[in-house]
């Protein structure tokens, strides 16, 4: 008992230590919808923008890190943001699809109004999954190597500046393409589907948690340090439930 209870504090006190998501400062994210809410219609961004998403047709239900949202035809739209479009850009979102995606056309994240980029989606002109960029100047897309997404959480991370963009899944860099030019951020003007395409169509069913878009790049490093920050989280989540039901038993 008592060696499980120093256990207990000491990795609540390591993760306190490592709980910081990446070594950006705030000015640096553009936007986090970590759906945590838990009930209604509507979720907040929690970075310094203080955005606000309406949720169309999802459940809450638990992440990666505390609470998610499930769709089942549905989507969460954000108005157009405003301000300035970033240079550089990196987003990144955890998903997991109810059943295996193999086919037919699935939206991840794609413009409010309209076509537009970034455009996250699977089996877009025969490619499984890819990631549809662009600069000022010429549109272009980074694609996958996987042949098959199971229904299992995926650590989605796409990155973009002046010479390239990258994607990884779950860390590793799965695809890469030239860019040639600074980023061309459609949501500003013309705001964000998470989940469906701006037809509220092609919908993505299945859980999406903690949505971030920053103004830089992140390195593989911080990529990798956000990855396992979320999966200790989640350990620990699951560790005070297990010491909850044990002190229950006892």
């Amino acid at each position: 008992m008592l060696y499980l209870q120093r256990l207990s504090i000491i990795i609540i006190l390591v993760l306190c230590t490592t709980i910081v998501f990446t070594a950006n400062s705030a000015e640096d994210l553009i936007f986090h919808f970590p759906f945590d809410e838990g009930n209604g219609d509507k979720t907040s961004d929690i970075s310094d923008n203080e955005f606000e998403g309406t949720i169309k047709n999802a459940d809450w239900v638990n992440g990666v890190v505390g609470q998610a949202l499930l769709f089942n035809n549905g989507a969460v739209t954000v108005p157009a943001f405003g301000g300035d479009e970033p240079k550089n850009m990196t987003i990144e979102l955890w998903f997991k699809p109810s059943e295996k995606i193999a086919g037919g056309r699935i939206d991840l994240l794609y413009r409010l109004q309209g076509g537009g980029r970034p455009h996250i989606t699977f089996n877009r002109g025969g490619i499984l999954f890819g990631c549809y960029m662009a600069t000022k100047a010429v549109e272009f897309q980074v694609v996958s190597t996987y042949d098959a997404f199971e229904p299992q959480w995926y650590y989605l991370v796409v990155s973009q500046d002046s010479e390239k963009a990258i994607l990884y899944i779950d860390g590793e860099k799965d695809g890469e393409a030239a860019s040639g030019g600074d980023v061309r951020m459609d949501f500003g003007v013309h705001g964000m589907s998470i989940g469906a395409n701006s037809g509220n169509s092609n919908f993505f069913n299945g859980t999406i948690d903690e949505v971030k878009m920053w103004s830089v790049v992140l390195t593989e490093e911080e990529i990798k340090k956000n990855m396992d920050n979320a999966l200790a989280v989640n350990a620990q989540e699951k560790l005070t439930t297990t010491w909850g039901k044990i002190k229950l038993r006892k």
